[in-house]
């Protein structure tokens, strides 16, 4: 049961297993399938806004939906992380030529306030930033270089 349980755990489409690390030189295209699959995967993060400033790790960014909570003392900033932070966490099977993208939600979930999205280091960001309390804005997150990640506003839902 408990290997079941990992095989069927959140996140994971087709788990790699340990020790296998893929290689670019080396075109182990199953491999780098598999760790590219798992990245594609969406899952939530939850973030408390209490205060004013929110910094996201890569993690959280990668994982596709940032569910914004709980009441901010104000209009509040929602920082990315590092354009070499994202790339490092999506693995070394990412192409580093603008062609990887994935949809990045945040969700403004009654935090009380507005928040706007603002960029790391090596980040860019185009169009609608700001993200009202109660709604969800999405985005496209690109990789242009292994130090350039791109986010382009592709619209918003209020909830």
């Amino acid at each position: 049961m408990k290997r079941l349980f990992s095989f069927l755990r959140p996140a994971i489409v087709f788990p790699l297993p340990l020790g296998i690390t893929a290689d670019k030189i080396a075109n182990r295209g199953l491999e780098g399938l598999m760790q590219n699959v798992n990245k594609y995967a969406i899952t939530m993060s939850s973030v408390a806004s209490a205060g004013t400033a929110i910094t996201l790790t890569a993690p959280q960014m990668v994982n596709g939906v940032i569910q914004v909570n709980t009441g901010a003392s104000g209009g509040f900033t929602i920082t990315t992380p590092t354009a070499s932070g994202i790339v490092a966490e999506l693995g070394a099977t990412i192409p580093l030529d603008g062609t990887f993208q994935k949809q990045i939600d945040i969700v403004n979930n009654n935090a009380g306030q507005t928040g706007t999205l603002t960029a790391g280091t090596g980040v860019t960001l185009v169009g609608t930033l700001t993200i009202a309390t109660d709604t969800k804005r999405s985005f496209v997150m690109r990789v242009m270089n292994s130090a350039a990640v791109s986010f382009t506003n592709i619209g918003s839902l209020s909830l």
